[in-house]
């Protein structure tokens, strides 16, 4: 079909569609989708722009669950396909899963829109959608490479949608293992191990790219030049001792083309992936061990950002690089005892409250779930995402406080960064609120423990969901729909 309008008037025209009949006109024909696709015309309009929600896995709960605002009713939902761009987010994590792996599956990371998930411990990873209700799933690495893969100490996400469509998948490798001979010759052989060069220079990567469909072993060395051309070691890299409930690994963001890995200790690694040079960053501040003292390492407003939360003490710093060099800025600090004062201040009987955010979820037949309370009947602004200017008396509820009014047990945790607003997300309890930073307001957005549990469960690992309408997942490999378009 030949267009009857030259290509630069002709994508000027469909330019000044609306994104969602911009999709649709991108289905039309292959000529269409091409020169769509060829002036990323499509990709501009469709880039993550808001926050939808707080995506959690739980401890001894099967699957991860979105808590995110209220969504309009069905009927009201739009009609275009939602591989074309249309159709309501897939909020209960369903449709945008292939049908044999709902049973044991967790978000392992999240990327401006797509969820990189692991099933039933590591067996096989899937990429998903569910703006679009899209999947895919990855092969297996090379049978002479699976060992080391299935033994990955960590699985990224490398994607930025206003680069291009395409992502990478790496699997870092885990710290290696300590000899079996070594376990029987006491503290000289151990304190060999500890002090063993990790990462090594040349550091061996399996990464996958959704463009060609294939793995292949990539080789990244260490920068050699600055502070990050120091090496170190088993002992530097080791995963933070958590008590309880420990993340399963550290948390990652991508940002201008390089992929920032927290080892769970005092140090992330920074991947550069167009020029396969590794850097070895230390964290701002020396964490010790504490069952209730998580960092965060993630995306906010003003790029690649550490929160630390200790004693009450909010700390939030931002990584800043120029001419080479790299430092952590302290940028935010914040005193949370009295957050924790406002919510001891709000008594609602001991129920649990919902609040303007939800868990949308299938309940099964058999199970009876108690009614919770609902604070807020109020649907969220998909398009204007105002709703952090709600004032924050309007949703706080009571936690457990000692005889003389001191909550001694109540503790926050970083659920993850705003990304476009100067917000941290907090959790208290499978309590999630909104931290402003600028005026130290808190808000409560809902209860994040799903329905029909048996008993209070806790949190793994969070990730704040920023919906993407990107709308293929693209290359040589098993791709999914959850249904006929």
């Amino acid at each position: 079909m030949a267009l009857p309008v030259p290509d630069d008037a002709f994508a000027e025209i469909l330019g000044r569609l609306p994104p969602k009949s911009l999709a649709v006109a991108r289905c039309v024909c292959k000529p269409w989708r091409e020169l769509v696709d060829g002036r990323g015309l499509l990709l501009r309009r469709l880039l993550p722009r808001s926050v939808d929600g707080v995506l959690f896995n739980y401890v001894g709960h099967h699957r991860p669950h979105l808590l995110s605002r209220r969504r309009p009713s069905s009927s009201s939902s739009s009609s275009v396909p939602a591989s074309c761009g249309g159709g309501r987010v897939d909020g209960d994590l369903t449709a945008s899963v292939p049908a044999g792996d709902r049973a044991w599956w967790a978000v392992v990371d999240h990327r401006d829109g797509l969820l990189l998930c692991d099933v039933y411990w590591g067996s096989r990873l899937f990429v998903c959608n569910p703006a679009t209700r899209r999947w895919a799933t990855l092969p297996q690495p090379p049978p002479e490479r699976e060992p080391a893969a299935a033994c990955a100490g960590g699985k990224y996400l490398a994607f930025d949608p206003a680069v291009s469509p395409h992502y990478e998948v790496l699997l870092i490798p885990a710290l290696p293992e300590k000899a079996a001979e070594d376990a029987v010759d006491g503290d000289e052989a151990a304190a060999a191990y500890l002090s063993m060069e990790w990462p090594p220079s040349p550091y061996k990567v399996e990464v996958f790219s959704s463009e060609t469909g294939r793995w292949e072993e990539r080789v990244f060395v260490r920068e050699e030049e600055g502070e990050a051309a120091a090496a170190t070691t088993v002992e530097d890299m080791k995963s933070w001792e958590y008590v309880f409930a420990r993340p399963r690994q550290g948390y990652s963001v991508f940002w201008k083309g390089a992929l920032y890995v927290h080892s769970g200790g005092h140090f992330v690694t920074r991947f550069s992936m167009s020029s396969n040079k590794y850097q070895i960053i230390k964290t701002p501040i020396i964490i010790r061990n504490n069952m209730f003292v998580r960092p965060y390492l993630g995306k906010s407003k003003m790029g690649v950002s550490f929160g630390f939360i200790d004693d009450y003490q909010l700390s939030v710093w931002i990584l800043k690089e120029s001419a080479g060099q790299i430092k952590w800025v302290l940028s935010y600090q914040h005193d949370l005892w009295a957050a924790i004062n406002q919510v001891d201040s709000f008594d609602f009987g001991g129920h649990q409250i919902n609040g303007p955010w939800v868990l949308e979820e299938t309940i099964p037949k058999y199970r009876t779930i108690e009614n919770k309370e609902t604070l807020s009947d109020k649907e969220w602004d998909s398009d204007n995402d105002d709703f952090l200017d709600t004032e924050v008396d309007d949703f706080l509820i009571d936690t457990e406080v000692d005889d003389e009014g001191h909550n001694d047990f109540a503790y926050f945790r970083i659920l993850g960064f705003h990304p476009y607003k100067e917000v941290i997300f907090l959790e208290e309890t499978l309590r999630t609120f909104a931290y402003h930073l600028n005026s130290s307001k808190i808000q409560y957005l809902g209860y994040s423990c799903p329905k029909y549990c048996y008993g209070r469960y806790t949190i793994h690992e969070s990730f704040v969901y920023t919906p993407g309408m990107i709308g293929e997942l693209n290359g040589h490999y098993a791709a999914g729909q959850s249904s006929p378009q």
